[in-house]
């Protein structure tokens, strides 16, 4: 092996393990500030910035050493007792780990650059300081002479011993410290290194078990393969049929089988925990409670919950969204949650689980909830909606216009809100991942934003209909019943189609009509009504025949007909024919009588 590779896999191996360290930091440092005496907690933080620094050190990254090194002194004085957790000293070791990141971020990018480092290093000093007790303030002290003169990168067959001296005990990094384990703790099973999206190279570390089961089911495919290879012989020569379809069908069926075993196994392996997004959180809600002079708790759940990395990787800003909408429009403030008769620390939940095929995040507060007249007025102001519109609207419908674009209940906009953006790019992002986003509120007491979100975007459970002669697929997730009616009961009402089911109208959808299908059937004849379903919003899509369920890979139809309207993409039949996937999504939100109404008794 070459210097040159050996250097490159180190510098790898180093970005791996930091950027692990760095994902985890934000969250520890955050629950200390909460629970100042967690010897074991000050003592993992501790760890991870002296493991940092002393890969850093031996790769040659100055002035990642010089603040690591700082920063690790000031935890060891934590974890010495010689100083005391305070939101202030906080504040400081926070934005030292920042620094931290941006310059791991310009390692990776390999776009070393002479950041300015001294502003954060001459906060850390004065905690440096021995009359400094109680996280109380101290004279600012001048930085020791520092013993690294590495430069930035190492040169090919060059090795760079630690000078610097050590915050204690610890030995300093061995060689190939780049490749260091990171600190005692339950490893995390898939754990995408990526970090901070620091470059468009993607690895993903997967549990050695979960590589064992699918080296299993590639056996049995093999094994499935050699079959059907010797059934193969047998057809071309004499062969007794009936002998033969029967070995036949046990084959079909025994492909079938490991092939869903081992689709499972590599669904598995890009699963990914969703704690990698929870986990920023934290830090996020203690900043934003800090600049609004509110008292929250943060409570997360169901992390261990697993969903596809591509998901992973695209809910991290609707929930930022999310999250800074509960925090600023949502709870109150101390005074005002007294006088209101609850606790003055507000409470903020962040949850997930697995719902069949699909994964449900949601967002809970116990604020003051969202107000439908408030809501509706503003609107009205804004001209959103018209006085005959909102007139119609149910209490649920007027929650939802939150999320139209320009909407806004604050009276002056802030850097935090009040801008009119913000939730309809949640919406639009929610969409893009074939997700639905629900509002469940109560005056009062609190609201709950709830994501429906697909387990994975590479396949899908679909119900297969036939449109005139045509196949689509229609994700089974948004599937609310299917019915077989004749068009006789269908009632025109402002133009548009409807049909009276059980206490409700329901709008119908004619998919000939959207994706433009000359039309074969009599006006007279019976069809079927697939009913699918957006939160609360209804509409019924007439179709010719049901074809029945099956599984589907996603594939892109690529850039230039990647926005089609009421199409999420296509899937290859067994038969080898496309067939186009509805979106359900697109065609309820288009559809202006998408809410189904009440009949009058």
């Amino acid at each position: 092996m070459s210097m040159e590779i050996e250097d490159q896999e180190l510098l790898d191996g180093f970005l791996t393990e930091t950027t692990e360290l760095l994902e985890k930091l934000d969250d520890d440092l955050v629950t200390l500030e909460k629970t100042t005496g967690d010897t074991e907690l000050l003592n993992r933080i501790f760890r991870s910035i002296h493991t940092v620094k002393g890969a850093s050190s031996f790769l040659g990254f100055e002035l990642l050493v010089k603040v690591t090194h700082k920063t690790e002194d000031v935890l060891n004085r934590l974890r010495k007792g010689e100083l005391v957790v305070t939101p202030e000293i906080m504040d400081v070791i926070l934005e030292s780990v920042d620094l931290v990141k941006i310059l791991v971020s310009d390692i990776k990018a390999n776009d070393i650059k002479e950041r300015e480092i001294d502003g954060t290093i001459e906060k850390l000093i004065p905690l440096l300081s021995s009359s400094v007790t109680d996280g109380g303030s101290a004279p600012e002290a001048a930085p020791p002479p520092q013993a690294e003169t590495a430069t930035a990168t190492p040169a090919a067959g060059e090795t760079k011993p630690e000078a610097e001296p050590q915050s204690d005990a610890i030995s300093p990094q061995p060689p190939k410290a780049a490749t260091v384990a990171p600190p005692p703790q339950p490893v995390v099973k898939a754990v995408e290194s990526k970090g901070e999206d620091l470059s468009d190279n993607t690895t993903v570390r997967v549990d050695v078990k979960r590589l064992d089961d699918l080296m299993n089911q590639v056996g049995e495919l093999v094994l499935e393969r050699n079959r059907m290879i010797q059934l193969n012989s047998n057809y071309q020569g004499e062969v007794n049929q009936e002998s033969f379809s029967e070995d036949f069908n046990k084959l079909t069926k025994r492909l079938n089988f490991v092939t869903s075993e081992l689709q499972m196994q590599v669904l598995k392996m890009r699963m990914i925990p969703v704690e990698k997004v929870f986990k920023k959180f934290p830090r996020i809600v203690r900043n934003l409670a800090r600049d609004l002079g509110k008292e929250v708790d943060l409570q997360l759940m169901g992390e261990e919950t697993e969903l596809d990395r591509s998901v992973v990787d695209e809910i991290g800003d609707p929930l930022i969204h999310l999250i800074r909408n509960a925090m600023d429009h949502g709870l109150e403030t101390p005074d005002e949650r007294l006088a209101a008769g609850k606790s003055k620390m507000g409470t903020l939940i962040l949850a997930a689980a697995h719902e069949g095929n699909q994964i449900i995040i949601s967002i809970k507060d116990d604020g003051k909830g969202l107000d439908p007249d408030k809501i509706g007025r503003k609107a009205l102001e804004k001209g959103l909606i018209t006085d005959d519109q909102l007139a119609s609207m149910m209490p649920r419908e007027i929650l939802d216009l939150i999320f139209l674009p320009g909407f806004s209940t604050k009276e002056k906009a802030s850097d935090l809100s009040g801008r009119g953006v913000g939730m309809d790019v949640v919406r639009t992002n929610i969409k893009k991942l074939n997700g639905i986003i629900d509002i469940k509120s109560e005056l009062g007491k609190g609201s709950e934003f709830i994501l429906k979100l697909p387990l994975t975007l590479a396949i899908i459970q679909s119900l297969l209909v036939e449109v005139e002669g045509e196949i689509y697929s229609i994700p089974l997730s948004a599937v609310m019943e299917t019915l077989r009616v004749d068009q006789r009961e269908f009632h025109t009402i402002g133009g548009k189609e409807m049909l009276k089911l059980r206490e409700i109208v329901l709008p119908l959808v004619r998919l000939e009509r959207v994706f433009g299908v000359s039309r074969k059937m009599d006006t007279d004849s019976a069809c079927y009504v697939v009913v699918v379903g957006v939160g609360e919003k209804r509409v019924g899509l007439i179709v010719t025949r049901l074809l029945g369920q099956q599984e589907v890979a996603i594939k892109s139809l690529g850039k230039y007909l990647a926005n089609l309207p009421g199409i999420a993409g296509s899937t290859i039949l067994g038969d080898g024919s496309v067939a186009l996937i509805v979106d359900p999504v697109s065609l309820v939100e288009g559809n202006d009588g998408a809410s189904t109404g009440r009949i009058a008794a």
